[in-house]
């Protein structure tokens, strides 16, 4: 089986335009066991899903439970096909990004993997710039930290990748109304991006410092890089703004690509009030 790893902006993981869209995910809260905090989940007029409810630290008397004060939202697993279990593969993307609109609260965007561990969870804090306006949140996969049982593991695991099961949403232990309302989750890159690595725009390499610099005139990529220079083929990259499409062996040692270690965009970068301009 041959693998396509050429370049794509994106890929659509959920959309809320139906109440089938909505019947994919399952809430959950401290309810569940006893505790006082409601939530809910609904279809909006304008084919979002809205996650809202009011949560309660109150804990029952002659109970059991220690502490209370918890609401989540999670999606299924996709259906059993007769050869396996399909996952999402985000390998070849960098962000995880949503189209959201939330409160002023500290929310989760929660992400199980396969794993041997069934509690373990990788996580991601969210703080919505802009309460009550949609945003586009994008967060790099690299940058979700693992949990179990809520508590951050002192040996990290990273993401499996490739083996995307679950996404989610959680609110904790923060008394009163919490409001959650989602367009669209999708795992995206941009024009310089092809998950973990740049794409560097044409004539301009990294040195070893992490500079980007542009190539003197008659210089090539070989010559600075030497064996540190991996080449792609240039019709699996895309077209980044400042020069015309080329074909062929020139134009692949024209594309340099790095390993990144870019750290996460702020919370609510590339913020829209548009709707229509996020499809």
């Amino acid at each position: 089986m041959r693998m396509d790893l050429s370049w794509k902006e994106r890929m659509t993981m959920f959309t809320f335009n139906n109440v089938e869209d909505l019947e994919k995910w399952v809430v959950g809260s401290d309810a569940d066991i006893g505790g006082y905090s409601e939530a809910f989940w609904g279809l909006t007029p304008e084919k979002t899903g809205l996650f809202w409810g009011n949560l309660s630290t109150e804990v029952p008397p002659n109970s059991k439970i220690k502490r209370s004060g918890y609401a989540g939202i999670r999606s299924k697993e996709m259906p059993l096909t007769l050869f396996h279990r399909p996952r999402f593969d985000t390998t070849l993307y960098r962000y995880l990004a949503i189209r959201a609109r939330g409160d002023s609260r500290q929310w989760f965007l929660n992400l199980q993997a396969d794993s041997l561990y069934p509690t373990h969870l990788w996580q991601h804090r969210i703080y919505f710039k802009t309460p009550g306006q949609w945003e586009t949140v994008m967060i790099p996969f690299q940058d979700f930290v693992l949990t179990a049982n809520g508590f951050v593991q002192a040996r990290q695991i990273e993401l499996d990748r490739a083996k995307v099961k679950t996404v989610g949403f959680s609110v904790v232990r923060q008394p009163g109304e919490f409001s959650l309302e989602v367009d669209w989750i999708a795992a995206l890159n941009t024009p310089t991006t092809l998950g973990d690595y740049d794409v560097l725009e044409k004539g301009t390499y990294i040195d070893e410092k992490g500079v980007v610099r542009r190539l003197k005139p008659g210089e090539k990529l070989e010559d600075v890089l030497g064996p540190r220079l991996r080449v792609f083929p240039a019709k699996t990259l895309p077209q980044v703004a400042g020069g015309k499409d080329e074909s062929g062996e020139q134009a692949a040692k024209q594309e340099a690509v790095r390993s990144s270690d870019t750290k996460s965009l702020s919370v609510g970068e590339g913020a829209t009030d548009s709707k229509e301009q996020n499809r």
